[in-house]
């Protein structure tokens, strides 16, 4: 009894926020288990490592081009509509993916994939913009991308286990129920605005509205304006940077301390993992710490300050992470250096946020799909670069290099100055 009533006293924005989280998670559930079940599916349907590969890069092509159609869509027609769509639209060709029978089926299968899991950030942000105040959008989308690393970071212990126990295609299949088991509970419960939930009583409605980015349902972007914008352009290119970090860890962390640091494969898993997790930490502390600031410091500093000094210390850190020699300060100093970079996510959307207001969407599509430029290079080039020198040192040190770029764009960065955005006047 005293669980349901602690239950029904949780703010209403909250629990949305809980729905946020625990889509994030899937989200990475669904799309990193691609990798742990490579090798699997490669014996099985006789493919090369490299059409693997090309399978994973059309996921990546599908993701990038229909990022901003999906913030679009959801600024338009509101999250619940659009996030149940697509969930349901990637959780069948997740289940579909488990079914692959060759390789021109997995690429088109995982090019679909990528469509329309492209839409679950920009479709969360859209969703916060509407049912959050303004001095909570950064611990907001903190715990959004929380669920996000701990799915990542669960990802691979996750996977193995359930295909030691069932084959690699179960795994697909069990992820898209998991889907649309979220779904089905997303689209029956969740309301566009606050307005319109039952849940929600007038103290948090009054919250809600005093301090909510300006906007509602009709709002049209002015895409001129979006596309002369610095400030958008800024945030890709200071984007870019980030992702090319990322996908290091994605794609070559595992590979990194077997050849570079000597490792033994079963000391890997935790090891990685322990990397990853330190992310998810950061996560948390980089929203906290911008909101902390909003009223002390405005949102200009609040913004800057934990995302220049976090990407600053990434790069450092990864710079140390390379050139050392002892193994045991190189996997510190790699989760000091993902930590730190992590600190910026959480305040990178809620930036996206305070441009877009109610375009929010439409903008944080824009930045997650023209600044994955560095994450779709980066797997390749920084295999391309150990190969060409014999060394993992160049790499890392270029991706230092890209981090204190990043950090520097964010002084071309204004979280204050609004996009131009128009309303459409109601019907009569």
């Amino acid at each position: 009894m005293g669980s349901v009533v602690s239950w029904q006293i949780v703010p209403t924005r909250h629990k949305v926020l809980g729905y946020l989280f625990v889509l994030m998670l899937i989200t990475y559930l669904d799309r990193v288990c691609f990798s742990t079940t490579a090798g699997a599916m490669a014996d099985e349907l006789g493919l090369s490592l490299e059409q693997i590969g090309m399978a994973g890069s059309f996921f990546v092509l599908g993701y990038v081009l229909f990022e901003i159609p999906g913030g679009w869509l959801a600024d338009r027609y509101g999250a619940r509509m659009m996030l149940t769509r697509i969930v349901v639209w990637w959780s069948a060709f997740t289940a579909l993916t488990g079914a692959a029978w060759n390789f021109t089926a997995l690429v088109a299968i995982r090019f679909l994939f990528g469509c329309g899991e492209a839409g679950a950030f920009p479709g969360s942000t859209s969703a916060i913009a509407r049912w959050f105040p303004r001095h909570e959008l950064g611990r907001a989308q903190s715990i959004v991308m929380f669920g996000s690393r701990i799915g990542f970071a669960m990802t691979s212990w996750v996977v193995i286990a359930l295909m030691t126990a069932h084959g690699w295609r179960s795994v697909y299949w069990i992820f898209a129920v998991l889907g649309l088991a979220w779904a089905v509970g997303w689209g029956a419960w969740f309301r566009d605005t606050p307005e319109g939930h039952a849940g929600v009583d007038e103290a948090e409605l009054a919250l809600i509205r005093e301090h909510r980015p300006a906007g509602s349902h009709g709002s049209k972007i002015h895409w001129g304006a979006l596309l002369t914008e610095r400030n958008v352009w800024a945030l890709c290119g200071m984007y870019s940077g980030y992702t090319w970090g990322l996908y290091f860890y994605i794609q070559w962390l595992p590979t990194y301390l077997e050849r570079a640091r000597g490792l033994e494969l079963p000391e890997i898993g935790p090891m990685a993992a322990a990397v990853l997790l330190s992310g998810a930490a950061a996560n948390l502390l980089g929203g906290w710490v911008s909101d902390r600031l909003v009223p002390r410091l405005g949102i200009r500093a609040a913004r800057r300050i934990p995302a220049i000094a976090g990407l600053l210390a990434a790069g450092v850190f990864l710079a140390l992470a390379a050139t050392t020699s002892d193994n045991t300060l190189s996997l510190v100093f790699l989760g000091l250096s993902f930590g730190s970079a992590e600190l910026i996510l959480a305040v990178t959307w809620a930036t996206c946020l305070d441009i877009g207001g109610s375009a929010a969407g439409v903008v944080s599509g824009t930045m997650n799909s023209l600044g994955q430029v560095g994450g779709a290079l980066a797997p390749w080039l920084i295999g391309l670069m150990v190969d060409r020198t014999g060394s993992w040192q160049p790499p890392l040190l270029v991706s230092s290099a890209y981090y204190l770029g990043s950090a520097l764009l964010w002084l071309l960065i204004e979280p204050n100055r609004r996009l131009r955005i128009s309303h459409a006047q109601p019907s009569v």
